[in-house]
């Protein structure tokens, strides 16, 4: 039986912790799936605007046991998130202006990494070009990055993938979609995992799958 390569379209944003998270996790998805991953900046601002959708009002009991979950998944996923409340998520935006370009150049792992770990453990501001031209030093990602950076017609492409998501019924970030399939959250990669082998034709064993 031959079996189908599947790309997982990915729509995220760098400034929501759950995607650092999410992020992390689906790396580790595809690599174990040899399934491909198509990079989709969007912006959760962009995204509030499109919907119409108006700031959640939480009570100090959400708002205490999100705190909680949020670093019980960080210590689970190995990252420290410093950075979580009144996140203004256009701070993104520069960042995901040099997504295209780290893809073109095999980088967009190593370039994402280092941006979700700027933003959320060194609380570092990643609208500013000196912080991620620093990160373009580090991962040896050279080339016209600069131009991208300041290249804020590139912000079209983040409206677009905003509004795709939107139309195809999503509404926040990390979201991923195999095939037509929607998952979203950090929380949802062993379905996306288990969509994969589905939809590839591998039979795959993932952790809590004991109905095999």
């Amino acid at each position: 039986m031959s079996l189908k390569k599947i790309s997982v379209d990915f729509y995220f944003d760098y400034s929501c912790p759950w995607t650092y998270l999410g992020f992390r996790r689906l790396i580790q998805t595809a690599t174990r799936t040899a399934s491909d991953i198509i990079w989709k900046p969007i912006n959760l601002e962009i995204m509030r605007e499109i919907l119409d959708k108006p700031k959640p009002i939480t009570t100090e009991y959400q708002k205490n046991y999100r705190k909680k979950d949020l670093q019980d998944w960080a210590r689970y996923c190995t990252v420290v998130i410093n950075q979580m409340e009144n996140i203004d998520h256009r701070v993104s935006i520069t960042a995901s202006r040099g997504v295209a370009h780290a893809a073109d150049n095999g980088l967009i792992k190593e370039y994402s990494e280092e941006v979700f770990k700027a933003f959320f453990s060194d609380s570092k501001d990643i609208s500013d070009k000196k912080v991620l031209l620093e990160i373009s030093e580090k991962i040896g990602l050279n080339g016209k990055l600069e131009d991208s950076l300041d290249d804020d017609s590139l912000d079209l492409l983040i409206e677009q993938n905003s509004k795709e998501l939107a139309k195809r019924g999503g509404y926040g970030s990390p979201t991923m979609f195999v095939e037509n399939q929607m998952f979203f959250g950090n929380d949802r990669m062993n379905l996306v995992e288990f969509a994969i082998g589905q939809a590839s034709g591998r039979v795959l064993v993932i952790p809590g799958q004991h109905n095999t």
